[in-house]
C-alpha cells in the first residue's frame, strides 16, 4: 500500500467510527429524554415543548441580568 491508500484508508476508518459514536451519543440522549418526560407524567405535570423553550428563555434572561448587575 503507498501513501494514498493509507489516508484513504484512515478516512474510511474515521468516518466509521464518528457515525458509530454519534448514533450511540444520540440514542443516550433520546433514551434520557424518553425518562425525563416519563418521571414528569408519573408525576401528574403535563410537559409542552413550547413550555419547555419558554421555561429555557427566561432562565437565559434571569443569567443575563445576574451578569449585568456584576
Amino acid at each position: 500500500m503507498n501513501f494514498v491508500q493509507y489516508v484513504i484508508a484512515f478516512l474510511i476508518l474515521y468516518l466509521c467510527m464518528y457515525a458509530l459514536i454519534n448514533r450511540v451519543c444520540q440514542c443516550i440522549e433520546h433514551c434520557a429524554t424518553a425518562r425525563a418526560y416519563s418521571k414528569f407524567r408519573e408525576n401528574g405535570v403535563l410537559v409542552k415543548m413550547d413550555d419547555v423553550e419558554a421555561g429555557i428563555k427566561k432562565s437565559n434572561k434571569e443569567k443575563e441580568n445576574v451578569k449585568e448587575i456584576k
